[in-house]
């Protein structure tokens, strides 16, 4: 059990004790540590529970808890902090013990079984076919792909799913454009004006022909964006393509469910969703145009339908927060369906504006009227884009500077966070070399050290400031994983980055790895270890290379 756990067990223990009702406990890491390693304000929580009635203030009650919360093996001391706080302080030897099972188990230290394989599918990017992907949409990918790295960290059976919109009358608008292109007619005056277009009326055989160029450009295109994908280091598991759905009369069978559901209404012609919910308008949407063909929103109906008959316990949407209307019509169609609309979870995010230190980049000449996800990859490289598109609460919105990116320096926040892991790595190849007695490595892709096994490391001795706030970094890890794997806030794993970064090279300037006590050597030795296990796993979460050398 995790300390935090056995906190909160302990604390529940004390509850059971002075007969106050079962509730649930929030523990916090306080930013100073003069305020504990965990804190909670229960006592608080409660008081507004008992607003008119007589009772103990916050205060007294968290003085309660405190005098009657059992003596334990892990706790130093437990304090109370005006109006209401508990806060507790761990022994070090609760530090100093994991460092050791960090080594021990590796990357499996933070790795969970939460999920116990339950299936998720994590839709990501989904970008408009009708030209190259820019780096608005781009923003989902990073986030989505991440998002799935923790579910599967975290036990869960992930799948990650793109949904390609391959069919409707912005297709058609765009292999008009591509024909009339093909056909000497000025690029200026169709409804795309890329230069893109150019190149798809000059590759596409029989490009005079609207649907054919309709049809092998969104194909075109779809390559494109995977190759982009791709070079972000994202690999999908499925493509769902619109036009399959249709295909398989699909559509049609769901609009009838709806229908039988109770849940349409015609008007004007078309067919709408339309719940019977006071008709709220955000929950109101055209399933089939007047003209007969069905819209978007009914052919995505469909796709969720189908990955919830396949099992999925979980669905998960990555978009743009253009389309904050999408959740409750989505939600609201599901549960007409007879799923729980608590199985769907979208994650909405902001837009990406495109800097150059100060000033904004316009536009890509290539696509015409926005910067393209390909430029950015091409001049930045994997690494800096996927960390810089997550550095940042989904709801805020994201400025990437370009030259920022770029640095070689502990500017770069991805650059110093990767400096600590070559700097780990630096230490353990002296250590080989030198101390070999030190070590026993095995060799893989990258080398793997650990502190020989005939040796009993003291890890009492590892007692200074610097070392025991890198060690309380390192423990956060499982914790953190599973609060994403809740809250799918991945911006949090950037920052513990950042943190662990930080944490270590403020060690590594003010503790000597290798000095002339060899216990506190072999012991410092196992911090390191342990460290890049940590910082490793925390990058591949990432989707971000662990450098040996920088």
């Amino acid at each position: 059990m995790r300390i935090g756990e056995q906190i909160k067990a302990d604390f529940q223990k004390v509850c059971r004790k002075l007969k106050i009702p079962p509730t649930k406990v929030v523990l916090e890491h306080p930013k100073d540590p003069k305020n504990g390693d965990f804190s909670t304000n229960w006592a608080l929580q409660q008081a507004k529970k008992r607003v008119g009635k007589i009772q103990q203030t916050p205060l007294e009650t968290a003085k309660n808890i405190v005098e009657n919360f059992p003596r334990t093996s892990y706790l130093a001391k437990t304090e109370v902090a005006p109006p209401g706080f508990i806060n507790f302080f761990l022994k070090n030897s609760v530090f100093q013990g994991e460092v050791g099972e960090i080594v021990k188990k590796g990357e499996d230290y933070a790795r969970l079984d939460v999920g116990h394989d339950q299936k998720v599918s994590v839709e990501f990017i989904s970008a408009n076919p009708t030209g190259p992907l820019h780096i608005g949409n781009a923003r989902g990918g990073p986030l989505g792909d991440v998002i799935a790295n923790v579910l599967d960290f975290s036990g869960f059976k992930v799948s990650r799913d793109y949904y390609h919109n391959d069919v409707g009358s912005q297709v058609e608008k765009f292999g008009q454009s591509i024909a009339n292109v093909a056909a000497g007619k000025d690029l200026v005056d169709q409804e795309y004006k890329g230069e893109y277009i150019l190149e798809l009326a000059q590759k596409i055989p029989q490009a005079k022909d609207p649907k054919i160029a309709a049809q092998k450009g969104v194909e075109m295109m779809l390559g494109e964006i995977l190759a982009d994908c791709q070079k972000m280091g994202i690999d999908y598991d499925h493509v769902y393509q619109e036009s399959e759905l249709l295909k398989a009369s699909k559509t049609k069978k769901v609009i009838e469910i709806l229908k039988e559901s109770g849940v349409t209404r015609s008007y004007q012609g078309a067919l709408w969703f339309a719940p019977k919910d006071e008709f709220l308008e955000d929950r109101q949407s055209v399933l089939i145009r007047s003209n007969g063909e069905p819209t978007y929103f009914a052919n995505d109906i469909v796709l969720h339908q189908e990955k919830l008959k396949k099992g999925n316990r979980l669905l998960i949407d990555i978009l743009g927060s253009t389309h904050h209307g999408h959740v409750p019509r989505m939600q609201a169609a599901i549960q007409a369906l007879g799923f729980d609309p608590t199985k769907l979870k979208i994650v909405l995010y902001q837009f990406v504006r495109v800097k150059r230190s100060k000033e904004i980049v316009k536009m890509s000449k290539r696509a015409g009227n926005f910067v393209t996800a390909h430029e950015v990859l091409t001049e930045v490289g994997k690494d800096a884009f996927r960390f810089f598109m997550l550095m940042h609460d989904t709801n805020t919105h994201l400025d990437f500077d370009l030259e920022l990116a770029k640095k070689k320096s502990q500017e770069n926040p991805v650059y110093y966070v990767q400096y600590a892991n070559a700097r780990i790595a630096s230490i353990l190849r002296k250590v080989s070399s030198t101390y070999p007695s030190l070590l026993r490595s095995g060799v893989s892709r990258q080398v793997k050290y650990q502190v020989s096994s005939s040796r009993q490391i003291d890890y009492s001795l590892l007692k200074t400031d610097c070392e025991l706030a890198l060690i309380r970094k390192l423990i956060r890890l499982p914790e953190l994983v599973e609060e994403i794997s809740k809250t799918l806030a991945v911006h949090q794993l950037t920052t513990y980055a950042i943190d662990l970064a930080d944490s270590f090279h403020r060690f590594y300037e003010n503790c000597q790895v290798l000095g002339k006590d060899q216990k506190l050597s072999e012991a410092r030795l196992q911090l390191v270890l342990a460290t890049g296990i940590i910082l490793k796993t925390t990058l591949k979460l990432l989707g971000i290379t662990a450098p040996q050398q920088m």
